[in-house]
């Protein structure tokens, strides 16, 4: 499969917004990357996102982020619009209009498996409604009707489609929009997997295997547990990595760890938690010589993939079956 890592916007000025500094890998190695893409092209690059001065401090430790403005996302509830104007960031909403374009980019963007998508995609762009668009990731065709007219809109002033998977583009195409291609997540150019994966780096265990579970995915605990037991009584360690680190507990994959462990019996000695925030690249290099990744997070599936680690993966979404195919068809 020939992969195109160019992205083709003629416009100067590029705002991003999706749903960023919510502390999701997934979600940062798609915006790394991107970045790069459009600073390779000397784009001026915005980003909004939830959390601008986290998002600063972490894209900084890959790339130079003096030339980026990164402004607050547009609230989507009453309480974070008291707190937007208490903290006097509508004056932002002039950085938002300055902007040539807008990439609506990241994980699966626009789908009904996740409450409100369409709705929060617009609220998003309120301040920069009349720019010309690009969508970046997963997409799904809505059924709802009130989602239906929201996609509408959305697709409006939609210039391009890089879509991340192969169904979604002849989705696209049957509902009427055509100016659409095929475009790899783009967590796949975020590092270089080669490094990685000859490094020297001593693992404390000699044999491990890396977990990992979040809310969405709720239902596979048992199955996990099981599956984690019996690589642990074949003498494997086992680090489990939070991939989600939002403040909100609900959404904050930790909170699995302590269960997992215990229902599994596994030992302190024979129980890490992997980090993936303090050192990324310790990270990527401790997850390439993993036995084995069992997980439920499309991202960590992925990454794991591009390394060549043998991953077993409990799909909560479509996306995750989508892009197990494009994975195969990579090998």
């Amino acid at each position: 499969m020939k992969i195109n890592n160019k992205l083709n916007i003629p416009e100067k000025s590029i705002l991003i917004v999706g749903n960023r500094s919510y502390r999701n890998l997934g979600d940062e190695l798609i915006l790394l990357w991107s970045v790069k893409l459009l600073l390779e092209e000397n784009k001026k690059v915005t980003i909004a996102s939830y959390d601008p001065e986290w998002l600063k401090k972490f894209l900084s430790k890959f790339i130079d982020t003096s030339k980026i403005t990164f402004v607050t996302e547009i609230p989507k509830g009453i309480r974070s619009w008291i707190k937007y104007i208490r903290q006097w960031k509508l004056k932002e909403r002039s950085l938002y209009r300055k902007v040539n374009a807008v990439i609506i980019g990241g994980w699966e963007i626009i789908t009904e498996e996740n409450r409100n998508s369409y709705r929060y995609r617009l609220v998003s762009l309120l301040p920069c409604l009349k720019k010309p668009r690009y969508l970046m990731g997963g997409i799904q065709i809505p059924k709802n009707l009130f989602n239906r007219f929201l996609f509408t809109r959305i697709l409006k002033r939609t210039k391009h489609i890089f879509a991340r998977d192969h169904e979604t583009i002849q989705d696209l195409k049957k509902y009427w929009y055509h100016n659409v291609e095929f475009f790899m997540d783009t967590s796949y150019f975020a590092y270089d997997r080669k490094k990685h994966k000859h490094s020297t780096l001593k693992i404390q265990h000699s044999k491990f295997i890396v977990i990992n579970l979040n809310k969405n995915a709720e239902q596979f605990l048992p199955e996990i547990i099981q599956d984690v037991k019996k690589l642990y009584n074949k003498w494997y360690a086992v680090l489990y990595v939070p991939v989600a680190k939002w403040k909100w507990s609900h959404y904050s994959d930790i909170k699995y760890a302590h269960s997992i462990q215990i229902k599994a019996g596994i030992k302190n000695q024979r129980f890490t938690i992997l980090d993936r925030e303090d050192d990324f690249d310790e990270f990527i290099t401790t997850l390439a010589q993993a036995n084995m990744v069992i997980t439920s997070r499309l991202h960590l599936f992925l990454i794991a993939s591009f390394l060549k680690v043998p991953t077993k993966v409990y799909p909560y979404q479509k996306k995750i079956l989508k892009m197990k195919k494009i994975i195969e068809n990579l090998q």
